[in-house]
């Protein structure tokens, strides 16, 4: 009866794991991935890109460069990661703004999908932006920068950063208010004219309370105006796809790929 010898290239382990670690700091620093796929899903999403990814390791046995490669891969996956996310804050943003100027803002409760307080209208803006992005095929974008960060920045390679990124960072950052900002503007607007009536209101008639009447009345006007800023998502959706996708580009470039 013969013995089954089962043979490891050793090389190829070490590219599993070197990738396995880039994936998984991309997984827990994107808020894409990070909070909106349960851990099983995290988990099979990170072995399945590290198996695309993996390539052998040659000559790399020392325990002293395995950990400095290690640590260079959890710097480059949780750059990635962060940065290629950044930008889908733009819609969280937008629904915070919302609740604001709307007055839900006083309604603050623990949001799963950020991991903190938010308001109602943050809630589902980040909710629908995050079912938009998937459904039109941001996993395969997400996928596919991971992979090509392999290509252009192996994962036994060391990276020199490029001072350039942070002020791409800072752009990006500021690009993300600009666009939440507009995204909101049409409940601001309508709100805004409302605080005005309401205030020519109480001037003209101190004795009612206007109070009472402003906050139930601007309530129902951002409920009935918010379909306005639905009509803005697919296209701020495409931007921001577009912006993942050159985030993710500009990260691979900064860290010396």
């Amino acid at each position: 009866m013969g013995v089954l010898e089962l043979s490891i290239d050793v090389s190829w382990v070490i590219g599993f794991l070197l990738a396995l670690i880039r994936v998984g700091a991309f997984v827990i620093a994107s808020p894409i991935i990070g909070r909106s796929i349960p851990a099983t899903g995290r988990l099979a999403f990170a072995f399945a890109v590290s198996l695309a990814m993996t390539r052998p390791v040659a000559g790399m046995i020392e325990m002293g460069e395995l950990v400095g490669a290690a640590g260079i891969n959890v710097a480059v996956g949780a750059t990635l990661g962060w940065l290629s996310g950044l930008i889908m804050q733009l819609f969280t943003s937008a629904g915070a703004v919302a609740d604001l100027v709307s007055g839900l803002s006083v309604s603050m409760v623990f949001d799963p999908m950020q991991g903190g307080q938010g308001g109602v209208f943050s809630r589902m803006f980040n909710l629908t932006a995050t079912t938009m992005f998937l459904v039109a095929g941001g996993m395969g974008l997400l996928v596919g920068g991971l992979v090509s960060s392999a290509t252009l920045l192996p994962v036994e390679a060391g990276i020199s950063p490029d001072p350039a990124l942070g002020g791409y960072m800072i752009e990006t950052a500021n690009l993300m208010v600009r666009k939440a900002v507009e995204l909101a503007l049409p409940i601001m607007g309508v709100l805004l004219m409302m605080e005005l009536a309401l205030g020519l209101a109480a001037r003209f008639a101190p004795q009612a309370n206007i109070f009472l009447v402003g906050l139930p009345a601007k309530l129902l006007a951002a409920i009935t105006v918010v379909g306005s800023s639905w009509v803005l998502f697919p296209d701020a959706m495409t931007d921001a796809q577009a912006l993942v996708a050159r985030s993710m580009q500009a990260a691979i470039r900064g860290l010396g790929g």
